[in-house]
């Protein structure tokens, strides 16, 4: 038989499955994002999109967390390695943990970027208006040497 482009019956089956076997699939994993079982047949649809976007925003969160564990792990180890190093001299120290924390909160920097992008910016503006100006100064200059050689 040859191939006419259709799509048959034959080639591709195509498995019914019911809403109720779906969300009867479904219905584990909200409770396991803490949704009671009364919630996810009886409440609105939107408290278990709700759930889910929780989900997702603690799962981002500790995501983050695990990642700083690794950053401090990573800096704790970083600061042995001239103890550690095969050939270290006797007598080599390790360089001190951390006095604080790392800085989360991202305010701080947040000021000082929005200070040094203000600056940045101006200083910017001041750079163009200069390079207008001498461009401006060429121009009147050369104007100024044209009507001079025609008088």
């Amino acid at each position: 038989m040859e191939d006419s482009g259709l799509i048959s019956k034959e080639k591709f089956e195509v498995e019914s499955v019911s809403l109720s076997e779906l969300f009867e699939e479904q219905c584990p994993i909200y409770m396991s994002y803490g949704m009671s079982y009364d919630e996810f047949w009886n409440d609105s649809p939107y408290r278990a999109m709700f759930y889910r976007k929780a989900k997702q925003i603690s799962t981002k969160q500790k995501n983050e967390e695990l990642w700083l564990q690794g950053a401090y792990v990573y800096d704790a180890i970083s600061r042995l390695v001239p103890v550690l190093h095969a050939f270290a001299k006797s007598g080599t120290k390790p360089l001190p943990y951390l006095d604080k924390p790392f800085n989360l909160s991202g305010i701080d920097n947040l000021d000082k970027n929005n200070q040094e992008d203000e600056e940045k910016r101006q200083q910017q503006i001041k750079n163009e208006r200069l390079i207008a100006q001498v461009h401006f100064d060429a121009w009147a200059r050369a104007t100024a040497k044209h009507f001079e050689n025609k008088s």
